[in-house]
């Protein structure tokens, strides 16, 4: 890992660190985890930060600058769950397998999830975690003097580890990994908002002593004023290298199996053959093409007909989740479904045209 190596970043999941973790390496994307990157390990799906947490190797860690970002409850378990609900590797840990947010909420796997890496425990692990643990973290967190910023404010926190550490971050910081289809607080309603309080005390209790400790030791502290570049869109490219745009919103995968052939031909196309490079214009190419194929190939199918009626939006994601909305809608993965729409969509590439590059007049 390219880092100074006294500095150690915590990457709790969902709480903005490959940003932080991509800024630090100035690297395109996420790096894996070792002695300065702590994280999950994409096998075992354990993470590798509970050494820092054991109080007999805190001789090994007080000379390193630690660091971490929380994130309250509330926000991560919304951001989590819109982020791995399509994600059968992460899903099928948990047993018995949520079928919607109020039942993942409810799953004793997903509970207080940020003590719970902290201390090493593997993702939607079985093991509850205690108040025991959350003493230990909070008392870690003390004697190492860790630095921990808030998620919420997190133009500040990166400004607070740089003041504490040797890091200097990049001019243009670019932002990694936005969740692309996730509702926005003021659209949850007060009983999930309860729900998630509820069955994550621990968390919050761990969140809100970040918080105060952050308030304190910032009080008189100058930020650096930090510009961050980017948006939703810069990590559509690397979303469909392994994930087809319509699984933001899609509850079952069959259509999508259906026609496989069809979609993959599409995002090569895309991505090697037209080399297309911003995600926004991905997005748009890709919506346009599949409404293209259904209209051609199967006009008169339910899906075909309720997407005659639908409204192309100024956010072509917007436009892909209503699609997606249309399939929830009209595909049950019957015999009947399976026969009308079993390998009928065909890509025409001479319909696709790349964008023309924008010329700027000075």
């Amino acid at each position: 890992m390219n880092l100074k190596n006294k500095n150690i970043f915590i990457h709790i999941p969902k709480t903005g660190g490959t940003t932080i973790n991509c800024a630090m390496n100035n690297s395109e994307w996420q790096t894996q985890p070792d002695f300065n990157y702590r994280h999950i390990d994409y096998q075992t799906k354990r993470s590798n930060s509970a050494d820092i947490f054991n109080p007999l190797k805190y001789d090994e860690y007080e000379a390193y600058n630690i660091f971490m970002l929380v994130r309250h409850p509330v926000d991560r378990i919304i951001s989590e769950y819109s982020f791995i609900k399509s994600r059968r590797e992460f899903m099928s840990l948990m047993k018995p397998e949520p079928k919607d947010f109020k039942s993942y909420i409810k799953n004793s796997q997903t509970q207080n999830y940020m003590l719970g890496f902290l201390i090493g425990n593997r993702m939607y692990d079985t093991k509850k975690v205690t108040k025991d643990d959350l003493d230990l973290v909070i008392n870690s967190i003390k004697n190492l003097n860790i630095k921990v910023g808030l998620f919420e404010e997190y133009s500040q926190s990166l400004s607070y580890f740089s003041n504490h550490t040797d890091l200097n971050w990049p001019k243009n910081i670019d932002i990694k990994r936005i969740t692309l289809n996730r509702p926005k607080l003021d659209e949850i309603s007060k009983e999930i908002e309860e729900l998630i309080l509820s069955n994550n005390l621990l968390d919050l209790e761990l969140y809100n002593f970040c918080n105060k400790r952050f308030d304190e030791v910032t009080k008189n502290s100058s930020f650096k004023k930090l510009k961050f570049t980017g948006n939703k869109y810069n990590y559509i490219l690397k979303f469909t290298e392994r994930f087809n745009l319509l699984e933001i919103e899609l509850k079952d995968l069959a259509f999508i199996k259906l026609n496989a052939g069809f979609f993959e031909k599409l995002n090569l196309h895309l991505q090697k053959k037209l080399k297309i490079k911003d995600g926004q214009n991905y997005v748009s190419l890709w919506n346009e093409a599949l409404l293209k194929s259904i209209e051609q190939n199967i006009p008169n199918s339910k899906l075909g007909v309720d997407l005659k009626n639908l409204q192309i939006k100024e956010d072509p994601l917007q436009t892909t989740i209503e699609i997606a909305k249309k399939i929830n809608r009209n595909i049950r993965n019957t015999s009947q479904d399976v026969k009308t729409y079993r390998n009928k969509l065909i890509l025409d590439t001479s319909e696709i045209k790349k964008p023309k590059k924008k010329f700027k007049w000075f």
